[in-house]
């Protein structure tokens, strides 16, 4: 599993590219950047919630990726986000999309660092077709690689005044 860090930092270098080279920075402003950076950290909000229940249950029951790692909340979110576009309202859509979009993105770096998850939760179906790479003992230095070759480009482009 990819660290708490790669899923904020790989989801908005990801949406700030399409800020930058897709959308423009005027119809994709940088709050939906953060937006889409807390979605791709949410569904491990899992992780404290099992805390909590061992704090209160004394369990040994692990909840992490049991249900927030499922492609039915990228699909729900998915969903309130078109009928938000349905109707006009773009500023809600544009938030429900990237936060689809962060969610997507978690689930496809746990895939990539191999970690094995629920995928099609309620759906009892499941199956590991996730690569078995071995690249988690790696984290950290692909955090680091992926966190300087953004600030790189940002810098080449003349945009790192963006964020300052």
């Amino acid at each position: 599993m990819a660290n708490s860090v790669t899923h904020v930092i790989v989801a908005i270098v990801i949406l700030d590219l399409f800020r930058h080279y897709v959308f423009g920075k005027k119809r994709f402003p940088r709050y939906l950047l953060v937006i889409g950076g807390i979605a791709g950290l949410a569904p491990d909000i899992d992780v404290p919630l099992t805390w909590l229940y061992h704090f209160f249950t004394s369990s040994t029951t692990d909840l992490h990726g049991l249900f927030t790692h499922s492609l039915f909340f990228v699909f729900s979110f998915l969903g309130i986000a078109l009928l938000f576009q349905y109707y006009k309202n773009i500023k809600w859509a544009k938030i429900f999309y990237v936060i689809s979009f962060g969610w997507f993105m978690h689930l496809i770096l746990d895939c990539l660092y191999g970690g094995y998850k629920t995928f099609f939760w309620p759906l009892h179906y499941a199956s590991n077709f996730c690569p078995q790479w071995g690249i988690q003992t790696h984290a950290a230095d692909i955090d680091a690689i992926i966190l300087v070759l953004w600030l790189i480009h940002e810098e080449v482009h003349e945009r790192i005044k963006d964020y300052i």
